[in-house]
């Protein structure tokens, strides 16, 4: 045999193995799913909103049984304590502030559109669902916050209230990242890919049985396990969030980060649970980083209402991109970048949060509004995010366009804001919420300091209202010459205010007229030409 023809069958014998072996090193993990889940059903009325009971009581000392919460101690609590509930589908959140009664208890009812986590803040998050009622005990003969309190509560809701810290902790308490984002994407990724494996690590755990849940209802355990599995998302999602995109091929590096998703779709992102076990921040981290196609588009075309036929030769020359197909344009980007499903749960919740945060921007432009959310419509395939979406359309006409006018009460928020603005009346107000602690605040009141200047001579008031210290604020404003009103609050009037202005994040600025009346869209120059 040629000597040439044996030499290569050596070579060949020698390679195969390496090839084989090549292959078994290449091959791929099997992406563990999460089994006997939903272990329950998920009935359409389950997803329906309704009152819940959020009530409470504070247990004194047994020499103070019996003894009514003296009045002054009531007025340092009362404010200080609120319940937030944030509708993270259409983007509204709502502030209720908590009051305690002559013998330390307490009762409030808020609504929530669909059962969800709510903030009982300071105290801790709390599992509302319609129809149920939340106990919250606070022991002041305790040493520790975790020692004093206790939740607790009625059906589906006290159950998962709770269980919810333990399984927080245990589950979602994540530690500090070493401040990844700074190092710059090829550290992200790598980091990424041992978070992924730490998801899969907690789901192969969760399908060999949580203790924590054991005797717990299936509904209330499936509500649990994808809390858990949304949080490890959402921390993956928030890094890469802050990391520096500069210099890299922004399009291709979210395709190669995000590619883990599509392998746990079912459980991460295409599921009706996450619509009452997600939450605020969960969609927020989605809608921005895995939805990215949602805000990579260029500037949108509006299309009339009423036809005319010099707009229509128009369409017919040019190339546009209008709301229907970009919605539908996005859905398939998601389907051929990540191979999510074209139905993908979350991405039709991102969708709907889209066109409602647009709404905010486009304020009194209503058929403008109303394009893009019939556009919007045409992707949404989910019965009860079809129903969330008619439903807070239709709040939104109520509200913004049919002006319907309502005569309400005079709240405590509203004698608080009252006192406070009754010295300046007759001029501009420009009001502003801020604490030392909040640092976009700080620089807003820094960036302000010329306008202050230049109109303090004009009918315009700049109001720095805190519910700070002025010794702590004094470090701050006086080096930096912050002139204007300032004015301290107790952390009481804070409550009430935000229950009255419907705020929770900082800065937030308002602006009212020379005749008292708040107004939007204008600035203080618009004011003081009026």
């Amino acid at each position: 045999m040629n000597k040439r023809i044996i030499l290569s069958l050596l070579i060949v014998m020698l390679l195969v193995p390496i090839g084989i072996e090549a292959k078994k090193k290449v091959k791929k993990e099997d992406v563990p799913q999460l089994l006997n889940y939903p272990s329950a059903e998920l009935s359409e009325y389950r997803l329906h909103g309704g009152n819940v009971v959020i009530q409470g009581r504070l247990v004194v000392p047994e020499d103070a049984k019996g003894e009514k919460v003296p009045q002054e101690t009531l007025e340092q609590l009362n404010g200080r304590f609120t319940v937030i509930m944030r509708d993270y589908i259409v983007r509204k959140e709502k502030t209720s502030v908590i009051e305690f009664q002559n013998d330390g208890s307490f009762s409030l009812n808020i609504y929530v559109p669909y059962p969800m986590f709510v903030l009982v803040y300071p105290l801790g998050t709390a599992y509302a669902c319609p129809g149920d009622t939340v106990n919250v005990t606070i022991d002041i003969t305790k040493q520790t916050k975790e020692e004093g309190l206790k939740f607790d509560g009625t059906g589906l809701g006290g159950e998962v209230t709770r269980l919810f810290e333990k399984i927080r902790k245990t589950y979602c308490d994540f530690p500090a990242r070493d401040n990844i984002q700074e190092k710059g994407p090829d550290s992200l990724m790598k980091w990424k890919d041992v978070q992924v494996a730490c998801l899969d690590d907690v789901v192969r755990r969760m399908n060999t049985g949580m203790p924590e849940l054991e005797g717990c209802s299936p509904l209330a355990s499936d509500i649990l396990r994808t809390y858990i599995v949304s949080q490890h998302l959402e921390n993956i999602c928030r890094y890469y969030m802050l990391t520096d995109m500069d210099n890299i091929d922004k399009a291709a590096y979210w395709q190669q980060f995000f590619s883990f998703v599509a392998p746990r779709e079912k459980y991460l992102l295409d599921n009706p649970l996450l619509m009452i076990a997600g939450d605020e921040f969960f969609f927020n981290y989605v809608e921005y980083t895995v939805m990215r196609p949602m805000y990579a588009s260029g500037v949108l075309e509006y299309i009339p209402f009423e036809y005319d036929p010099k707009i229509a030769e128009t369409i017919a020359q040019e190339k546009h991109v209008y709301s229907r197909e970009f919605r539908k344009n996005t859905m398939n980007e998601l389907q051929d970048k990540l191979h999510l499903s074209p139905t993908d749960f979350s991405a039709q919740v991102c969708q709907l949060r889209h066109i409602f945060n647009s709404a905010e921007w486009l304020k009194d432009q209503h058929d403008m509004i109303a394009e893009d959310f019939a556009a919007t419509m045409a992707v949404i395939t989910h019965p009860e995010l079809i129903r969330q979406g008619i439903l807070a359309y239709r709040e939104y006409m109520k509200k913004n366009e049919i002006k319907v006018v309502e005569e309400k009460p005079l709240t405590k928020g509203d004698s608080i804001f009252q006192r406070i603005i009754e010295p300046y009346k007759g001029n501009v107000l420009y009001v502003d919420f801020w604490e030392m602690s909040c640092g976009p605040c700080r620089a807003t009141m820094l960036q302000m300091r010329d306008e202050v200047e230049a109109n303090k001579d004009k009918p315009v008031k700049y109001l720095y209202i805190t519910d700070d210290t002025p010794e702590h604020c004094k470090s701050f404003l006086e080096p930096n010459n912050i002139r204007g009103e300032h004015i301290y609050i107790t952390r009481s009037e804070w409550g009430y205010l935000q229950e009255k202005f419907n705020f929770t994040a900082i800065p937030f600025v308002l602006l009212f007229d020379k005749q008292g009346k708040q107004r939007e869209d204008v600035t203080v120059q618009q004011l003081l030409e009026e």
